[in-house]
């Protein structure tokens, strides 16, 4: 690549000019025209990449880009609060009444792809085609032929526009990876696969506009992973993701997770397999599984299986449940430490959290106690029951094969380490129910519902630690 052969000053001009002159143009045929606001948006959307395309080919060093971020997150933030600019040019990028950043995150993530991978113009190219022809397109498909919704955190989005927006995702990834990558066709396929379906996943549970910085920012991630992968172990990846994405809609008459919160729940199990394996995804799938089914009482309360109408936790409820959990996987994955026990753990806890929400409705009439006990030993066989099988499976290989699978740290007393494991985990489960059964009421009444999911979160994540108490025993 060589740099534009105008100065680097003229550049950044002509290009914040570009900005504002279709801003204008965009607003002056929204009021001529009558456009849609969205189609406006949309349209501002494909420009706005299509000029961001060329910063590779303009650009050879990173602070002109910089300066281009700051300069556009200002122009934005002029629009959203200078009177005259906002009655101007504001009926182009804010359509609805919805809190949105999405104006801000653009220029943000345009300039995290240029200094992240703006040497490698396929890498860069891919994001900015996801948000200026996927995107933009898809958009206007569910606009015009939408006919069957579903439910986000931020209103009904069309299941035609989503799969318009999988189709041209997958085109976006696959065509740049064929014809300008060494990747071969196979790979090529596998990789457009699965970074398409991971990519309408983040664009369907993203809100206030934040997919304009996940999107492109999180498919960079996906690409640079996914090219370092032969053809077996893409077509593993895919079939993974396949079965994952077939289980979560399988189950939704069987949960109370509706419309995005189905895709979250895909993200999730896919991101804790790809990091951990199957050993880590164990527990969250049973708790997606179980949830509503080891408290029978519960299921009538939730209107359950056959009320399609309670449906009230979203993509928010999937990740705030799976929060700590994931937390724990990472500082394994960033220290490559076998932190197993202590995700396991938060897992347990946070069943333990779910039947006691529900219970308290559906059986008023426990005792903290009776829900304490029935809590504690159910969310420990569904949360730590995976991690001894884990276990006892390592141990049998060692005895059998004479070496662990992966060569995972086998324990030198098992029976030891199964006996702390469930006697921790029996201590933070019955905790934990006690904890909420005795405050849910005043943490519901004098909480928003996000400070509440904090606040669960900050019970699960001492509790959870206590998981680390298991590492002690040899």
């Amino acid at each position: 690549m060589t740099a534009s052969a105008l100065p680097v000053g003229l550049t950044v001009v002509a290009v914040l000019v570009t900005l504002v002159l279709t801003l204008v143009a965009l607003r002056r045929l929204q009021v001529v025209r009558r456009l849609a606001p969205e189609v406006t948006r949309e349209i501002l959307h494909a420009s706005m990449s299509a000029v961001a395309l060329t910063f590779p080919w303009l650009f050879d060093a990173d602070w002109p880009v910089l300066l281009l971020a700051v300069l556009g997150v200002g122009t934005m933030l002029a629009i959203r609060t200078v009177p005259t600019v906002r009655d101007a040019l504001g009926g182009v990028l804010h359509v609805s009444d919805q809190p949105s950043v999405g104006d801000l995150c653009f220029p943000v993530a345009v300039c995290g792809l240029y200094l992240f991978v703006g040497d490698s113009p396929v890498l860069y190219t891919i994001p900015l085609l996801l948000l200026g022809v996927a995107g933009p397109l898809a958009a206007l498909v569910g606009v015009r032929m939408g006919q069957t919704a579903y439910s986000t955190v931020e209103g009904p989005k069309s299941r035609e526009g989503t799969a318009a927006f999988a189709v041209l995702a997958f085109l976006c990834v696959h065509v740049p990876l064929v014809l300008f990558t060494p990747a071969g066709r196979v790979e090529g396929l596998w990789i457009a696969a699965i970074a398409a379906a991971l990519a309408t996943i983040v664009e369907a549970v993203s809100w206030r506009g934040l997919d304009n910085l996940f999107l492109p920012l999180g498919t960079v991630a996906i690409l640079m992973r996914l090219l370092t992968f032969p053809a077996p172990l893409l077509a593993g990846h895919a079939v993974v993701m396949l079965l994952l994405i077939l289980l979560a809609s399988s189950m939704r008459r069987e949960t109370t997770v509706g419309g995005a919160g189905v895709f979250g729940a895909v993200l999730i199990g896919y991101l804790v397999w790809a990091l951990g394996g199957t050993a880590w995804l164990l527990p969250p799938v049973l708790v997606y599984l179980l949830y509503t089914r080891v408290w029978p009482a519960a299921r009538e309360a939730d209107g359950l299986p056959h009320d399609p109408r309670r449906r009230p936790h979203t993509a928010h409820n999937v990740f705030s449940v799976s929060s700590v959990g994931v937390l724990w996987l990472l500082v394994s994955s960033a220290l490559d430490l076998e932190l197993l026990v202590p995700y396991a753990l938060a897992w347990a806890v946070t069943f333990s959290f779910l039947g006691v929400d529900r219970m308290r409705v559906a059986r008023p009439e426990w005792s903290v106690g009776q829900l304490a006990w029935r809590a504690a030993w159910r969310a420990t066989l569904v949360g730590v029951g995976p991690v001894l099988l884990v276990v006892w499976l390592r141990v049998w290989a060692v005895r059998v094969a004479g070496e662990a699978e992966g060569g995972a740290p086998v324990p030198d007393r098992p029976i030891l380490l199964t006996l702390a494991i469930v006697a921790l985990a029996l201590l933070a489960t019955a905790a934990s129910a006690a904890i909420l059964a005795r405050w849910k009421q005043r943490i519901d009444l004098d909480t928003t519902d996000f400070e509440g999911r904090v606040f669960r979160a900050g019970i699960v994540g001492p509790l959870s630690a206590l998981g680390l108490l298991a590492l002690l025993v040899p």
